[in-house]
């Protein structure tokens, strides 16, 4: 995909999942191997008041998002995840997230992707995944 065909996907994969309605990350561009994401954090999204760090949980789930993201947009079909990994660096303060989804594989059933998570101009976290793709066409 190209441009707007991708940053049209990437939409949809923010709107579709009923999860991402609770959560509500939102699309900021899109290319074939890389896309970006940012999520807006609330005080529900942190483990503790003060100081205002989130959880890790949701850094997590932003991880598996923006991982998903990236292949589905270059499959151009949901890429359910099959392995995550996620690397904390350094607790990830209130405010806004964003990450950075990296093709690295597209296969015909597998592909792969490692994300990138900032808050501000400081990296909080690293993420891999492995993904399926159900329609079996890259």
């Amino acid at each position: 995909m190209q441009g707007g065909d991708a940053f049209a996907r990437l939409q949809v994969e923010m709107e579709r999942p009923v999860f991402h309605h609770w959560l509500r990350p939102e699309a900021v561009s899109a290319s074939d191997d890389r896309i970006e994401i940012a999520l807006t954090t609330r005080p529900e999204f942190c483990h503790s008041a003060e100081p205002a760090l989130i959880h890790g949980g949701i850094v997590a789930s932003l991880v598996d998002i923006a991982g998903h993201a990236v292949v589905a947009v270059a499959q151009g079909c949901p890429a359910p995840t099959l392995t995550l990994s996620v690397e904390f660096l350094r607790p990830a303060p209130a405010g806004v997230l964003r990450a950075t989804g990296l093709l690295r594989k597209l296969g015909r059933t597998l592909s792969r992707a490692d994300v990138e998570i900032y808050a501000g101009d400081k990296l909080v976290a690293l993420g891999r995944g492995t993904f399926a793709n159900p329609g079996g066409q890259p």
